[in-house]
């Protein structure tokens, strides 16, 4: 994802007063601006639930089968095989 540094785009919001008291006292003990808080708090944000949803999770039961499956590999099957094929064909 590229990150374009300039601040030409805007984004007005509605807010109500304890939401906004809250952003007062907040940035206040950060000493930023309410708009560069505000901008930080976004992306701070936006990656925790990127990172949360681009990652894969296992539980225990997924990982018994995800080891099972590498000790003992399925037979591959005939489209299994041929994908493999292809895939061989692509890189050379």
């Amino acid at each position: 994802m590229l990150a374009e540094n300039s601040k030409n785009d805007v984004l007005k919001i509605r807010m109500d007063s304890l939401t906004m008291q809250l952003l007062e006292k907040a940035r206040s003990y950060v000493d930023l601006d309410r708009s560069k808080f505000i901008r930080q708090s976004i992306q701070e944000k936006a990656n925790t639930l990127i990172t949360e949803h681009d990652h894969t999770r296992f539980n225990a039961t997924d990982w018994r089968m995800f080891f099972e499956m590498l000790d003992n590999p399925p037979v591959p099957t005939e489209r299994m095989k041929k994908a493999a094929l292809f895939h061989e064909q692509l890189s050379s």
